[in-house]
């Protein structure tokens, strides 16, 4: 699996980048995975640790390259 990592996008952007895919017709869990992870904060700033991200994770290769081009 190929994947692609979006930083700094909600959990609505996300959820539109992954209706994309479907609506392009390639099917969850069998074309490509997703996972949405929210922002993580250490206890001694307010700046994130790691920021929140989208992760896609894509079978075919090409198609991780036209949607990370697509979306870059």
């Amino acid at each position: 699996m190929i994947p692609i990592v979006i930083l700094h996008v909600n959990a609505v952007r996300a959820l539109e980048l992954r209706d994309q895919l479907q609506n392009s017709g390639l099917i969850q869990d069998q074309d490509f995975e997703w996972e949405y992870h929210q922002a993580e904060y250490d206890n001694f700033s307010f700046e994130a640790v790691v920021p929140r991200h989208v992760k896609f994770r894509f079978r075919d290769p090409a198609l991780a390259t036209f949607w990370q081009l697509k979306w870059s």
